[in-house]
C-alpha cells in the first residue's frame, strides 16, 4: 500500500494555521494590555477591600407608638449585647426635648438596659433638640470594619457581551463578611495561635471519648434489657 504524501498545499496550511495559533495569545494580551480602561475580573476584596476605623455605632428607635414593639425590644437588645461584647462605655441614650412618647420610649429602654445588665453609671443620658415623635437615639464610639458603600448601578448587569464584571460584584459579601467579624482589631493584628496538641493530649482525649462511648453503649443495653 502506497503512503499518502502531504502535498505543499497542505504543508503550507498546517504551518500557518500553527502560526496563527501562537500569534493569537500575543494579539489579545497586547489588545487587552494597551486598554487601560478595560476592567480585567479581579476579588471582591480587591474593589471592596474590608477597613478597620472607629467610629458612633447609632440605633434610631422610632417613638410614634409610645411604646416599644417586640422587633424594637429585640434590636435594643441586640445593640446592648453588641457593645457590651466590645468592652465599650459610656452607652448613650438621647431623647427628643419634646418629650411626650420620646419620654416613655426613652424610659422603656433605659429600662431594658438595666435588666440587660448595665450599670446606671455606664449610661449616659442626653436631650437633643427635636419634636416629640422624633426617634430615641442609642449610640456607643467603638471600632468597626466597613467596606465601601454599595449601590453602583452605572452598568447594565444583563449586558455580559464583553465578559466584564459589573461595578456591583462582591460589594453585598464584603459587607456582609464585615458585618460578622467579632473583633475588628484581628484584622489589623491577628489573634496569637494556640499551640497545637501534643500527641499525649491527642491520646487522652481518644481514650476519653471511647471510654464514653463505652459506658453509653453498656447503658443502652442495660436499659433494653431491663424487664
Amino acid at each position: 500500500m502506497k503512503k499518502h504524501k502531504p502535498t505543499v498545499t497542505q504543508s503550507i496550511s498546517v504551518a500557518l494555521l500553527i502560526l496563527a495559533a501562537l500569534a493569537l495569545p500575543g494579539c489579545i494580551n497586547t489588545e487587552l494590555s494597551s486598554d487601560d480602561g478595560i476592567r480585567a475580573p479581579v476579588h471582591a476584596s480587591d474593589n471592596y477591600p474590608i477597613t478597620v476605623t472607629k467610629g458612633p455605632q447609632v440605633l434610631e428607635v422610632a417613638s410614634g407608638n409610645g411604646t416599644l414593639t417586640p422587633a424594637q425590644v429585640n434590636a435594643v437588645r441586640g445593640f446592648i449585647h453588641q457593645s457590651m461584647q466590645a468592652g465599650v462605655t459610656p452607652l448613650t441614650l438621647e431623647r427628643p426635648s419634646g418629650g411626650g412618647n420620646s419620654r416613655r420610649v426613652a424610659l422603656e429602654i433605659g429600662s431594658l438596659m438595666v435588666a440587660e445588665g448595665m450599670k446606671r453609671n455606664g449610661v449616659d443620658f442626653r436631650v437633643y433638640r427635636g419634636a416629640s415623635t422624633a426617634p430615641v437615639r442609642v449610640s456607643f464610639i467603638s471600632t468597626y470594619a466597613a467596606t465601601k458603600p454599595c449601590g453602583d448601578w452605572s452598568t447594565d448587569m444583563t449586558d455580559t457581551s464583553e465578559n466584564t464584571a459589573y461595578p456591583n460584584l462582591g460589594c453585598a459579601v464584603q459587607s456582609n463578611i464585615a458585618a460578622m467579624v467579632a473583633d475588628p482589631n484581628t484584622l489589623v493584628v491577628p489573634k496569637v495561635v494556640t499551640p497545637k496538641l501534643s500527641e499525649a493530649d491527642v491520646g487522652a482525649a481518644i481514650r476519653a471519648d471511647t471510654f464514653v462511648s463505652t459506658v453509653d453503649s453498656q447503658s443502652v443495653q442495660s436499659y433494653k434489657s431491663a424487664p
